[in-house]
C-alpha cells in the first residue's frame, strides 16, 4: 500500500519553511506523497478545535486508502495525537495512520500560557490579550487571546490520566525532541510518553537530541528526522 507524509506546522508557523521545504524533498526523492498546508490563525475565533478539524478535513478529503505518516511541530504534534484520541475520528482512518513522528511536541501549551497571565483575574477575561514574548516573531511577541485560550480546554491531552489510551493499530510513535527545549522542557515529553499505551504491535520511541532546541531545523535535526522516516516508512512497507 502507498505511503503519504503529512506535515502538521506548529503554532503561528507558516510553509514554505525550512522542514517544509526538507520533507517536501524527501519524499519526491523515495516517491511519497507529500501533503502540508497552513493553519488559520488570523479568524478571531478560531482555537486548538478549529486547527485539529482542519486537520481531519484534509486527511478526510484528501487522502483515501493509503498508509499516513504524521509529521506534527510543537502543536502539530499535539494536534497528530489528538487523532489517535479523539472519539470523534473515524476508525476507518485512525487504521490507515502507520506512524507520527512529533517534533518538539507541545503539551497542552494553551493551558501553560493560559496559567503564565498575571493578575489572575484576566485568565477569565475572554477580551484580554496576552502579549506572550517569543524569540520566534519578529515583533518579539505573541498577541494570544484569552477567549482561544479558554475554547481549547476541551481539546486539552489527558496528562493527568496515568493510562492514555491510543486508538491505532501497528502504529510507531517516535517524539523527537531538544534537551535545549526551553519552551517545552524534555521531561514534560518524558513524563507524557511514560502514559500512552498501544497496542502490542506499536511501538513508542523517543530520540532526544542533547544539544537541540524548540525548531530542531538545523542541518544535524534535519538529518536526524530523515532517519525517524526512513525508520517509520521501513516499517509500515515491513507489515
Amino acid at each position: 500500500m502507498s505511503i503519504t507524509i503529512v506535515f502538521i506546522p506548529g503554532y503561528q508557523s507558516f510553509v514554505p519553511s525550512i522542514k517544509s521545504t526538507f520533507l517536501q524533498a524527501w519524499c519526491d526523492k523515495h516517491h511519497y506523497r507529500f501533503i502540508t498546508f497552513n493553519h488559520d490563525f488570523l479568524s478571531s475565533n478560531s482555537f486548538v478545535g478549529t486547527w485539529f478539524h482542519h486537520l481531519l478535513a484534509i486527511l478526510y478529503e484528501e487522502t483515501s486508502n493509503e498508509n499516513l505518516i504524521l509529521v506534527g511541530a510543537s502543536l502539530g504534534a499535539w494536534l497528530a495525537l489528538l487523532v489517535l484520541i479523539r472519539k470523534e475520528v473515524d476508525s476507518s482512518l485512525r487504521s490507515r495512520i502507520r506512524g507520527i513522528l512529533a517534533l518538539g511536541m507541545s503539551i497542552n501549551g494553551t493551558e501553560i500560557w493560559l496559567n503564565e497571565i498575571e493578575p489572575i483575574e484576566n485568565r477569565s477575561d475572554r477580551n484580554y490579550i496576552y502579549r506572550r514574548p517569543s524569540s520566534y516573531s519578529s515583533t518579539g511577541y505573541y498577541d494570544i487571546r484569552v477567549s482561544m485560550l479558554l475554547d481549547s480546554k476541551e481539546y486539552l491531552l489527558p496528562i493527568e490520566c496515568n493510562s492514555i489510551e491510543l486508538e491505532c493499530n501497528n502504529c510507531i510513535l517516535i517524539f523527537m525532541h531538544g534537551m535545549l527545549d526551553f519552551d517545552v522542557p524534555y521531561q514534560r515529553v518524558i513524563d507524557f510518553v511514560s502514559r500512552l499505551r498501544i497496542d502490542k504491535k506499536g511501538a513508542i520511541k523517543i530520540r532526544l537530541i542533547h544539544d537541540g532546541d524548540h525548531r530542531l531545523s538545523r542541518l544535524e535535526d534535519l538529518n536526524e528526522i530523515k532517519s525517524c522516516l526512513n525508520d517509520l516508512t521501513d516499517m509500515s512497507r515491513n507489515e
